[in-house]
């Protein structure tokens, strides 16, 4: 169960209004298990169809993630005009393949992906996280 409080999904709905119609991305980071603080990044694919942190922006962040001691609790995203589920892009890009032996390893084992979609009137969050290179989804309580 992934448990965000009711402004943690503001923040990330503001952010995905503020980013469309391209998609808006981030981090939340967390502690024992609960979300601390969205950190709003910048969309280096400034497309409405793929997002990718900017790699400085993105050590800048998860540096200051680990100075203060927390963990990456989720990565979030947006969908401008799809719903909320991993693109065959979202699930590449979520994990690398060893060139020897063609396995797919998560390049963040454990992280929680959000996706909120913009697709219809009300924005529609929904939680993954990744088994064997497959989407698993994971339900969100938003309190």
């Amino acid at each position: 169960m992934i448990e965000l409080e009711r402004g943690f999904f503001d923040e990330i709905v503001a952010h995905a209004r503020e980013e469309a119609p391209d998609e808006a991305c981030g981090l939340i980071s967390g502690k024992e298990g609960r979300p601390v603080t969205v950190h709003r990044m910048r969309n280096a694919d400034e497309s409405p169809t793929t997002y990718r942190f900017e790699p400085k922006e993105q050590y800048r962040v998860m540096s200051e993630i680990e100075d203060e001691g927390l963990d990456i609790y989720a990565i979030y995203h947006s969908h401008t005009h799809t719903e909320a589920y991993p693109s065959a892009t979202d699930r590449a890009r979520a994990h690398m393949q060893d060139p020897a032996t063609g396995e797919l390893t998560a390049w963040f084992p454990g992280t929680r992906y959000l996706i909120v979609s913009l697709a219809d009137t009300e924005p529609v969050l929904r939680g993954f996280r990744f088994e064997d290179g497959q989407p698993v989804e994971e339900d969100v309580s938003i309190g």
